[in-house]
């Protein structure tokens, strides 16, 4: 009797350590499992934030619009300003109404802009953004008096100079001025109109800056 007494309790004894075994080992799979899920979404919040802060996605991947002002400013050498004065010096006594970096028949940079002579007439004037040099210029013989004098009066109404504008842009939004153009908001008021391109995430920021006083009166990020 005691030695199958004694058989009793050494099945009953294994028994219970098997069992003890078996519920560890679901405790440790439970909490693993509890880890992972934890730490991944915590990867997607971080991933999606950065997404939100117009950061690079989580494949790294730029858009198509991103990726074309990283193409055209990584290539050009000459600045908007430069341009400008390049431009305004291509017609006498000419000032500056807008001017924009876009690309040529070949995809090179090159600056666009228009520049108003006395009589308010526009032309167009075309520099490149890597040599600096005019590669054209279009004076357009359909502009009329109203046309002429819409011109002549946004400069007249403008008090403060596109350099102060896009000065004033590129204090508030660190980057490189991509456009200066001077329009007519919404509101009525003559804007100097500002693109800057961001290029830590190759955003732009639209500025329209207030052509009587200097003030912002809006600003939008552009990250498509």
């Amino acid at each position: 009797m005691k030695r199958s007494t004694r058989g009793a309790r050494g099945r009953a004894v294994g028994v219970v350590c098997a069992v003890a075994a078996s519920l560890a080992l679901l405790s440790a799979c439970s909490s693993d499992d509890g880890d992972d899920t934890s730490s991944g979404t915590k990867e997607s919040e971080s991933a999606t934030q950065k997404d939100q802060n117009g950061s690079a996605s989580p494949s790294g991947r730029l858009n198509e619009d991103q990726s074309e002002r990283k193409k055209l400013l990584s290539a050009t050498k000459v600045d908007w300003d430069k341009a400008a004065r390049t431009a305004e010096s291509e017609v006498s006594r000419s000032k500056l109404l807008e001017i924009e970096l876009g690309d040529d028949k070949q995809g090179n940079p090159e600056w666009d802009a228009e520049v108003v002579a006395q009589d308010g007439t526009g032309t167009d004037v075309r520099i490149d953004a890597v040599t600096g040099k005019v590669s054209g210029s279009t004076t357009d013989s359909d502009q009329d008096a109203d046309d002429k004098t819409e011109n002549s009066d946004k400069l007249a109404a403008a008090k403060i100079t596109a350099t102060k504008a896009a000065d004033t842009a590129t204090e508030r939004k660190k980057g490189k001025v991509t456009a200066v153009a001077l329009d007519d908001s919404d509101g009525g008021s003559t804007v100097w109109s500002v693109d800057v391109v961001t290029p830590a995430t190759w955003d732009k920021t639209t500025f329209d800056i207030d052509a009587a006083n200097g003030k912002v009166l809006n600003e939008h990020v552009d990250r498509d």
